[in-house]
């Protein structure tokens, strides 16, 4: 499975294999599965995004940037979960007792998330219907599609006590929450902001990098391991942990 990632400072862009899970051309014998919320709908040749959504639509005051498409006939995410959390046991060894106790609670935090591979495209009903490159088709599978009302919060994990469901308020930035909720932090310069519609910054928090920026309702912010010269293997670590929660049915 490919993640494509628009980032700041985060070398991963999305693309055109931004449609990596969805085929264009007709597939008329295709047998499509899609569990909307708490509806399932099935379909004999393959939909588009637009039919998908039809029945759905108009039914409540969806958030679209928030909806989360997933695949769950594949287990990428979960391969990457067990991977991540073989590596952060094998780091717990080289830390000491407060360091170590982080870590654990990051590793309870990860396999307590319920994860499918998400698909990253544009969820839109209305675009779906105006614009045909944002009303792809689908191709033969199982699928979850997650649509929610505007959320009010954002919740922040990683290396804290426990994850944290902060209230948004006008006019505060990503830099402010987090300063202000968070008086001890692994890493004091940066944190990876994931925004509800997939995308994903690197934002900073320090004095000397911080800018302003809005955070998304539905959003998650992860505070990673410290990345500076002396803990560079933390980077990869920090990407794959950021792919995870991308991959999180919230």
């Amino acid at each position: 499975m490919t993640f494509i990632f628009q980032t700041k400072g985060f070398d991963l862009m999305r693309s055109a294999m931004f449609y990596c899970f969805i085929l264009f051309s007709s597939i008329s014998s295709a047998q499509v599965s899609i569990q909307i919320n708490q509806h399932k709908f099935d379909f004999t040749a393959s939909p588009r995004l637009a039919e998908v959504l039809s029945p759905i639509a108009y039914q409540d005051n969806w958030y679209w940037p928030a909806a989360r498409l997933f695949r769950s006939d594949t287990h990428e995410a979960l391969t990457l979960r067990n991977s991540v959390i073989a590596k952060l046991k094998f780091l717990q060894l080289s830390l000491n007792n407060d360091s170590a106790v982080l870590v654990d609670e990051l590793i309870q935090q990860i396999n307590s998330w319920q994860l499918a591979d998400r698909i990253l495209i544009n969820l839109d009903y209305d675009r779906a219907q105006t614009n045909p490159q944002l009303n792809p088709q689908f191709e033969q599978g199982q699928y979850k599609l997650d649509l929610v009302t505007r959320p009010t919060s954002f919740t922040v994990f990683g290396l804290v006590r426990q994850p944290v469901v902060i209230d948004l308020t006008d006019n505060m930035c990503a830099h402010n929450y987090i300063n202000s909720a968070f008086s001890q932090l692994e890493n004091k310069d940066f944190v990876y902001l994931i925004a509800a519609d997939g995308r994903i910054d690197k934002i900073g928090i320090a004095y000397w990098n911080a800018g302003c920026v809005d955070i998304m309702p539905g959003s998650q912010i992860y505070l990673p391991f410290n990345e500076s010269q002396f803990f560079s293997d933390n980077r990869e670590l920090n990407r794959q942990i950021v792919e995870l929660a991308l991959n999180r049915i919230m």
